[in-house]
Order: C-alpha cells, then structure tokens, then sequence
C-alpha cells in the first residue's frame, strides 16, 4: 500500500544533503524549487569543484522529479561551474540556473551565459539590492534577476524595487519569511516570492476570524481522545457530511492503493484502522481553506512523514511514530488558523508530551521537530546536534516524494468532491509571468 512505511528509496553520499524551498508566483502558486546543497562534512557549503560534482552527480543520480516534481529545480551556479560547462549536463527545460551578477566586462561569464541561453536554459541572476544594476547586456540574457530583500529596510526595498524592476523581465524577492514583507513585496511589484512567509500566521490581513477556523478544529477535537470507542470515532467524522464524502473520495484515490473501494467511513476504519483516518480526516478538514497556498498543506505532510520516519529510528519511549506525525503536522496549524499555536492546540486534547515538542520543541518528537524545521532551511548544525547518526537527507527526500504524492492525491479528491457538488471555479487565473 503506498500509504505504508518504507525504506527511503534515495541514498546520498555521506557528506551531502539536499533540501528544496518554493518559490511562488503573485498567485501564491509555486512555480519552482531552489534547491539547497550542503556538505554536512564542515562548513555550509563545500569548494567550488565539489559543489559542481555533487550537483551533477545528485540530480543525474536522484532525478529532479523526486526533489521537485515537475516543476523548475533553481540550482545555485558559481562560475567555475559555468565556465567548465557542468550546466550542460542538466536538462535545460528542467532547471533555472542562479548565478551571482558577473563583474562589469567579464567576458567569459558573457560568452558562458550566451551559450546557456543559445541551449536554451534559464539563468536567473542573483544581484545585491544595494548594489549597482548588472550591464544591459547581462540582463537581456536572464530569465529573471533575484534579490534577498529579507534584511532590507522599508526605504532600501522600495529602491531595490524601482532600479531591478525597470531592469528585470521577472523580479524575485528571496527571504520572504513573513506575510507583513510578502504584502509589501506584492504592492512594489514583484513578480516571485521566495521564503517561509506561508508558514506563519497572518495576523495582519482579514481573513476567516481565528474562532471560526477553531471552531471547525474543535468539531475534530474528540478524534483525539484515548478512550474514544470505534461507534463513538465514526459518529464524530459522518455528523460532518461534507469532511465524510472528501475523505472518502481521498481514501479512493490512487495513493492509497486500496484493494477495494471504500463506501463509507465504518469501511474505512475498518481496512485501515483508526489513527489512520484520524489522520488523514484531520488533513482533509484542515487542507481546505482558499485563502492558503497550497504548499502549505505539502509542509505540514512533509514534516509530519518527516518527523514519522525519524520517529521510527530514534523512537519515543511513551509516542509511536504516528503522534510523531502529529507534531509535524500540527507544527503549521498556527499558519492554517492565523492564530497563535498556542492558542490553537488548546482546542485538542493532545498528550502533555506532543504539547511540549510543539510549543518548546522538548523530547524525542520535539527533536524530530526542531531537526526538520532546520533542515529546511539549510540548517544542518542543529539537524546534527538534535538527531546525531540519523540520516536526515535520505529520510528527507523520501518524505518529499510521499508528501508531494499525497498532496497531489488530495487535489484530486477535492476537485471530484466539488464536481460532484456541482461547483464549477471556472479557469485559474493567468499566471503574470510564464515562468
């Protein structure tokens, strides 16, 4: 069954690990991952010529459709990697190289970028805000020009924004962590976003109040409780018809591979017990709101398997890997309700043990937590320091391939549940640039 445990299917070298971060459009679609490479050897980052073959050889070896699905891989390109021509050994229509604006009259980084976009490949160049405009020659090569605006003051993003903007065919803000600076980003017209702005709540713009989205927890909240009978777990998931016909259309899908179709909720829990669908009803009742990009959703499942699989070689004496995937999949619902998390867990009766991994990352969960909320961002000390001897980058990209797999598997029953209720949402919006 493909919702099983398996061993991660992607060995890495001992002293290399790969993480990806999205990058989204003004749509709050993503359309693109930039992929970070580490040597977890010393240091953040390893010489030029291993950076070169471990780009090469990881991609090559992996492939880009198990880090980033079908979507762009934007891989960081130093110019010795350009220069002895490694780019080509990527499939052009798969990748957008970053590379750092070359100096006023390098004639080799010219010729190089001429021969990539000859081939056809993206280059996206990665400028200082405060710095001065690449020449125009440059710029008339670039697919995009990219900037860190996540330590710039409000007046230095605003003149970042006026100079790059009237140079760049596409702007890219990196460093995007918060939803305050995406708000001011959007209004100075960038076009891309990159950052974990979506992983925290908004507090700031109108949304859905706290108390209604609480509300909609709170009709779950007895999914969680450790006496619950069979009769009374089913009573609590079909008192809501609208959560009962998506989570069986999502239990139907193909990622569950069942080996029979599921016809009500009684059916379900018996094939698949019940922290099985109190995990996957959790998901479906959460996963729903519009006003959320949907990679929020691919995080919370990439850090509960995440968390899951770290579970199962670093256990908990008194947790099972399921609560671990609860910690991971709980550690975004703060985002998911634009409330304080805090707040949010009060609504559930969760274990004093999986209160403390979420709030102050404490114990074997916390650990798993706190591991994969900093390897994410490239943070490979503290991955080491809380799990030392657990191979994090492989349990990683195994985690990316079944979250994107389920995640993808839930859009499907969304769309067959709202077919089914006769909504039509007509076209998606345009994308304002083709990436």
């Amino acid at each position: 069954m493909s919702v099983s445990l398996a061993d991660p299917p992607f060995p890495l070298a001992d002293d290399v690990a790969i993480a990806r971060q999205p990058i989204h459009d003004r749509h709050m679609r993503v359309v693109g991952y930039e992929l970070l490479f580490r040597g977890t050897g010393g240091g953040d980052r390893s010489d030029e010529e291993r950076a070169a073959s471990v780009i090469v050889e990881t991609l090559t070896g992996i492939g880009l459709d198990a880090v980033v699905g079908r979507r762009p891989a934007h891989v960081l390109a130093s110019r010795r990697f350009l220069l002895d021509e490694h780019a080509f050994a990527l499939p052009p229509a798969r990748v957008v190289l970053e590379v750092a604006a070359p100096a006023p009259r390098d004639a080799a980084m010219r010729e190089a970028l001429e021969r990539l976009a000859e081939r056809g490949y993206r280059v996206s160049l990665v400028c200082d805000p405060n710095g001065t405009l690449p020449e125009p020659a440059i710029t008339r090569l670039a697919h995009s020009v990219k900037l860190d605006v996540g330590q710039l003051s409000p007046n230095e993003l605003t003149a970042a924004a006026d100079r790059f903007g009237a140079a760049a065919p596409l702007l890219v803000a990196a460093g995007v962590d918060a939803p305050a600076l995406l708000d001011r980003c959007l209004a100075l017209g960038f076009h891309c976003f990159q950052g974990f702005f979506f992983c925290s709540p908004d507090v700031v713009r109108p949304h859905a109040p706290p108390t209604t989205r609480l509300a909609e927890l709170r009709s779950l909240a007895g999914l969680y409780q450790r006496s619950l009978t069979f009769e009374e777990f089913e009573r609590i998931i079909v008192r809501d018809v609208g959560l009962s016909y998506r989570l069986l259309c999502y239990l139907n899908s193909a990622f569950f591979n069942l080996p029979r179709h599921v016809a009500s909720v009684r059916e379900a829990l018996m094939m698949l017990g019940m922290k099985a669908v109190r995990r996957w009803a959790t998901l479906v009742a959460l996963s729903g709101a519009e006003d959320k990009p949907n990679e929020l959703t691919v995080t919370a499942l990439l850090r509960g398997r995440l968390c899951e699989l770290i579970g199962r070689r670093r256990p908990s004496p008194t947790a099972g890997a399921d609560a671990f995937f609860t910690v991971g999949l709980f550690s975004v619902m703060d985002a998911m309700m634009d409330a304080p998390l805090e707040q949010v867990l009060d609504a559930l009766p969760l274990t004093a043990e999986t209160r403390a991994a979420l709030l102050r990352r404490e114990g074997p969960m916390g650990d798993a937590l706190a591991a994969a909320i900093a390897y994410e961002r490239g943070g490979l000390a503290e991955v080491e320091r809380r799990l030392p001897s657990v191979p994090v980058p492989e349990l990683y990209l195994a985690a990316v391939r079944w979250a994107d797999a389920a995640c993808g598997a839930l859009d499907g029953a969304e769309a067959a549940a709202q077919e089914s209720d006769g909504v039509d949402e007509g076209d998606e919006a345009p994308a304002s640039r083709p990436d």
